[in-house]
């Protein structure tokens, strides 16, 4: 004890201390700084990227917006089929929830094309999730017609809602976006039928799939037809009228 207070009493142990002391405070400081550089890189390299392709602000905060909605619509389909084949009581919740998300759909194209049309594609995408309930029911009862019937409505359902997409919105050609939709259908109809078959690891490999589908594909799809149809409001110019090529008398 002595010699540690005449060690205290000591300059040059203080002055160690010191030393040590500011050593640490650099290399936090040194640290952090290098990592902020990175983040600070790794954002310019975002925007690069961005800029390259041609992409503002304003519309990576739609396609972000969008994603996060149909990232969420597989996820709760995801979880209403476990709940509903699992028969525990939370399905109905689950099933509340993901109704919630079309009304947020609806409302976000709404956005754009109106209240009322909003709520019209909250609707549709209501009917498609009915049909889908008729076909995990027709799975679970394995009563392959029904199963097959409500397959067949909710693909129905699908094209209902692509028409009335297509109507408001011409730039999202009915084409590429009927074939996104149904894609993401059957991956969704395949993690059902893995469910029940107990196949867990094709069952989340399908959803794996379905979810990256809706996230990516299905919101890239939407984003870029509103970007094309309201240019102006994403700070870009309007595309150029194809002209047609003359025909030489």
């Amino acid at each position: 004890m002595e010699k540690l207070r005449e060690m205290m009493k000591n300059r040059n142990f203080w002055l160690a201390v010191l030393i040590i002391m500011f050593v640490i405070i650099f290399i936090i400081y040194i640290r952090k700084r290098n990592r902020e550089k990175e983040q600070s890189k790794f954002a310019e390299d975002i925007k690069k990227d961005a800029v390259k392709d041609k992409i503002t602000e304003k519309e990576q905060e739609l396609n972000q917006y969008l994603r996060k909605l149909w990232a969420e619509h597989a996820f709760w389909m995801r979880q209403y089929v476990i709940a509903y084949f699992n028969g525990t009581g939370d399905v109905a919740s689950t099933s509340k929830r993901l109704l919630k998300n079309q009304d947020m759909i609806g409302r976000s194209l709404g956005m754009w094309y109106g209240e009322k049309n909003g709520a019209k594609i909250g609707e549709v995408m209501k009917l498609q999730l009915v049909a889908f309930g008729d076909m995990l029911n027709g799975m679970m009862s394995k009563d392959k017609n029904t199963s097959v019937v409500g397959e067949k409505k909710w693909h129905d359902s699908t094209e209902r809602l692509v028409d009335l997409l297509v109507e408001l919105n011409p730039k999202w050609g009915r084409v590429e976006l009927s074939q996104h939709l149904k894609s993401y259908n059957e991956m969704m109809t395949n993690m059902a039928i893995n469910r029940t078959r107990k196949k867990h690891s094709e069952e989340i490999a399908s959803f794996d799939k379905a979810y990256a589908h809706a996230m990516n594909d299905v919101a890239d799809v939407l984003t870029k037809g509103i970007v094309s149809q309201h240019p102006e409001q994403f700070d870009k110019l309007p595309e150029p009228e194809k002209q047609s090529e003359a025909v030489e008398s």
